[in-house]
């Protein structure tokens, strides 16, 4: 018997451990497929150093810090503003539901992969729907 709640405390808890510490964003799909766009083309050249700049405020500011079922994150934006969240996590399979501060619905991210020192996420829509862009995060120290 104690085995057997040993193994589901274990089994429930993995991904709470696995995510544990500091992740900064390194990568965003959602850059990459907007200077792939017309729109981007039809930029002009100061245009697009910005559109540049903005990107590279994003992926440095942008940080997820997860401790036990609490997740403290900082979201960026390519208007170089960002802001301080805090929340309450859980994950049902791989799929992991943020309640935070001053928001009625939950901010639901799909886990698309996940190691020791990379973890991707996508945003799932309402309906279920996974969002068209991944953003990568490594472990950070």
């Amino acid at each position: 018997m104690n085995f057997h709640l040993l193994l589901i405390f274990a089994l429930f808890f993995q991904n709470y451990f696995e995510l544990e510490g500091k992740w900064q964003l390194v990568h965003f799909s959602g850059f990459d497929t907007f200077i792939q766009s017309d729109n981007f083309q039809y930029l002009t050249e100061e245009e697009k150093l910005q559109v540049f700049e903005g990107n590279e405020y994003v992926l440095n500011n942008t940080k997820y810090l997860f401790k036990g079922d609490s997740v403290f994150f900082t979201n960026a934006t390519a208007n170089f503003t960002s802001s301080e969240q805090k929340g309450r996590f859980f994950m049902k399979s791989d799929t992991m539901i943020i309640f935070y501060e001053q928001k009625l619905n939950p901010m639901k991210l799909f886990i698309s992969f996940q190691s020791d020192t990379i973890l991707k996420l996508r945003f799932v829509k309402n309906g279920g729907i996974l969002g068209p862009t991944e953003m990568t995060f490594q472990r950070a120290e």
